[in-house]
């Protein structure tokens, strides 16, 4: 059996409240694995004393000024030496067994495996409701978060879909990331492991699945002050225009993909900030306001994306004119 050495990553940006519930977790299963990392954004909390208290088990604690989760992940990556790398949240608690839950797929599917995600549960609600599992997204980062086996399988044989994961519980190949360039910090929040997850396939890679659950408490940050009530506007919208440019425009017919685009941002960004006012009676200024950054992140994504399609279009053109030369 091929030996395997693993890399955990802790991305943690002022969670000092739970995240010693994520490092105590960790030590129970310390001597699964090789390597702990942690990656510290600009907290403006206690985050340095709780790492201070398990300085024990953590290798290597890396600073960052920036509020980007792909900025931090990619930090973490290039200071890993692992084959596999575990990426943590710092909201949720993974079984004891997590790391050899993982390993064994890659065992099983050898050198193609490049991503194994599993199922996760929301621990915030009544139901412990499943956030994900087995879950697929479209090339315009349409999403369907928690399927079955059959119906994931059929999504898939359509190229439109892929398999996706759930950054709260993900690993990946190391030689795989840094084959496809590591992660696009243009997505500093929201759809960075859905866009890992499409050019790992299209670079020939394979994503599999673990059935065995992580459990998420969702908590308050920069990006949300409750599970409905997001501060992200501008990440989603901008994110979603920017993806769908990027890997959905030249798969469609033109008005196609525009009016697609256009239905999946009304229903992320505008109808959910208009609940909003329903769920949280929010003011009028307050959605304005929300709306308004939606906007400019349509904006600043589609810029983005058609300035990332005319980067290629030099690059063929300039590729061409060497040929015939």
């Amino acid at each position: 059996m091929l030996y395997l050495s693993t890399s955990v990553i802790i991305c943690t940006l002022d969670r000092s409240k739970f995240l010693p519930k994520v490092m105590s977790a960790v030590s129970r299963w310390r001597d699964s694995f090789q390597e702990l990392i942690v990656v510290v954004g600009p907290s403006q909390d206690s985050t340095d004393l709780v790492l201070l208290e398990y300085q024990d088990i953590i290798n290597k604690i890396i600073l960052t000024d920036h509020r980007n989760v792909s900025v931090a992940r990619n930090l973490g990556l290039k200071a890993a030496t692992g084959d596999i790398i575990f990426y943590l949240d710092d909201d949720v608690i993974p079984p004891d067994n997590w790391i050899d839950l993982h390993l064994q797929i890659y065992q099983k599917y050898g050198v193609s495996c490049g991503c194994v995600g599993g199922a996760v549960v929301d621990k915030t609600q009544q139901n412990f409701s499943l956030q994900f599992a087995r879950g697929v997204n479209s090339r315009l980062s349409e999403s369907r978060p928690v399927l079955a086996k059959a119906e994931t399988d059929s999504y898939i044989s359509n190229p439109h879909w892929f398999p996706a994961i759930m950054g709260a519980n993900a690993s990946y190949k190391r030689e795989a990331l840094v084959k496809i360039g590591y992660f696009d910090e243009f997505f500093e929040y929201f759809l960075e492991e859905t866009d890992v997850c499409l050019r790992l396939q299209d670079s020939g890679y394979t994503i599999h699945y673990i059935d065995e659950p992580v459990e998420h408490y969702v908590q308050p940050s920069h990006n949300r002050r409750d599970r409905r009530h997001l501060t992200c506007w501008y990440s989603l919208a901008k994110n979603t225009t920017y993806f769908a440019l990027k890997h959905g425009c030249k798969t469609l017919p033109l008005p196609v993909f525009i009016i697609r685009l256009t239905l999946l941002l009304i229903y992320r960004c505008l109808l959910r900030i208009l609940r909003l006012k329903l769920t949280h009676d929010l003011p009028f200024d307050l959605l304005l306001q929300y709306i308004y950054e939606s906007i400019l992140g349509v904006y600043h994504g589609w810029a983005a994306g058609i300035k990332l399609h005319n980067v290629e279009e030099r690059v063929w053109v300039s590729s061409s004119d060497l040929t015939l030369s």
